[in-house]
């Protein structure tokens, strides 16, 4: 018996192959028909479970948690009752890591299969065009993306580390959104590291996790990168992408339309995500609601690559489960 540790980069193709199920559609049946192909692969539990949540990333809706987990053990139990199964202990161990790890950019790559795209294509495939006015972002994207009872949050105060970094501090300014898109338009908020603004809104009694008052945005950075690949990769992932824009730096944000129910189901929903996606070298850390992304329409100066301008490239109010592109 060959007990070398499976490889799983066949399942993961096969994966990125399948469509997403679609409810109603014979949505359990394509599923399960996943969860049995990847136990066919001869994957360990941990790795099938692992592809399994990616493929569920195309679903519409996404099944919970505990659904999919249920497909996948039918899916070995199947497989045993059929004696086909072979057994995990000879080969599979619960703390394993592989030896080589790829490196995000090979990644990236990988996953694109040579598709490039650059900033026209996605202003092209943006359903709200951002202003020609680069100066004119930050307004658009909060009177996009903001309703008019919502206080919505900017910093641009910040001191710079041992390694030469602008790091936000203080509490900022919040205001309600009408009231900051005409500061916005004036162009009121400008510092030599260019400005932040907090993604979910706020109760206007401080800029901590508990203030905020709407479980809307989750941030997806991925510097680790090269700047080349990182539009394509946005452009690629089937996510609900709200907005992308440059930080005036050397990475693109991404905002994801989450709207959980609260600050746990946030959590719980983000984390996932970020935990399919930091093969990619998607930062792993921006998990908290009250996470802070770049202002589009200002110009940095600290840490600046290119023009240092914080530009808007795609907007989409209601953006849905698939790829911009």
């Amino acid at each position: 018996m060959n007990t070398a540790f499976p490889s799983i980069d066949k399942a993961r193709a096969y994966v990125e192959k399948m469509p997403g199920a679609i409810s109603g559609v014979g949505g359990h049946d394509a599923t399960f028909a996943v969860a049995c192909k990847l136990v066919e692969f001869g994957l360990s539990p941990d790795n099938a479970w692992r592809l399994l949540l990616e493929y569920n990333l195309r679903c519409q809706p996404r099944w919970n948690e505990r659904e999919l987990r249920h497909k996948l053990d039918d899916a070995f139990r199947r497989a045993s009752s059929r004696n086909d199964f072979v057994s995990r202990a000879s080969y599979f161990k619960p703390n394993y890591k592989p030896k080589i790890k790829i490196d995000p950019a090979n990644a990236v790559e990988n996953f694109l299969h040579g598709f490039k795209c650059d900033e026209v294509d996605l202003w092209e495939a943006s359903p709200v065009r951002p202003p020609d006015d680069w100066a004119k972002d930050g307004a658009c994207l909060v009177a996009m993306l903001y309703e008019t009872n919502d206080l919505i949050n900017v910093v641009t105060d910040y001191h710079v580390d041992e390694n030469g970094k602008a790091r936000p501090v203080g509490v900022g300014v919040t205001l309600s959104r009408d009231e900051m898109i005409g500061r916005l338009a004036r162009g009121e908020f400008q510092s030599e590291a260019g400005g932040w603004l907090r993604m979910n809104p706020l109760d206007g009694q401080g800029v901590a996790d508990v203030n905020v008052t709407a479980f809307r945005f989750a941030l997806i950075e991925c510097d680790a990168i090269p700047f080349e690949l990182q539009m394509p990769l946005l452009a690629k992932l089937p996510l609900p992408i709200a907005a992308i824009l440059t930080s005036g730096g050397r990475s693109l944000h991404a905002w994801i339309r989450i709207d959980a129910a609260n600050a746990d189901e946030f959590r719980r929903d983000v984390s996932r995500m970020l935990a399919l996606l930091a093969k990619f070298g998607v930062d792993t850390k921006n998990k908290n609601p009250a996470r802070m992304s770049r202002l589009p329409g200002v110009i940095r100066q600290i840490g600046a690559h290119g023009d240092g301008w914080q530009r808007l490239f795609y907007l989409n109010p209601q953006p849905k489960q698939k790829a911009i592109l």
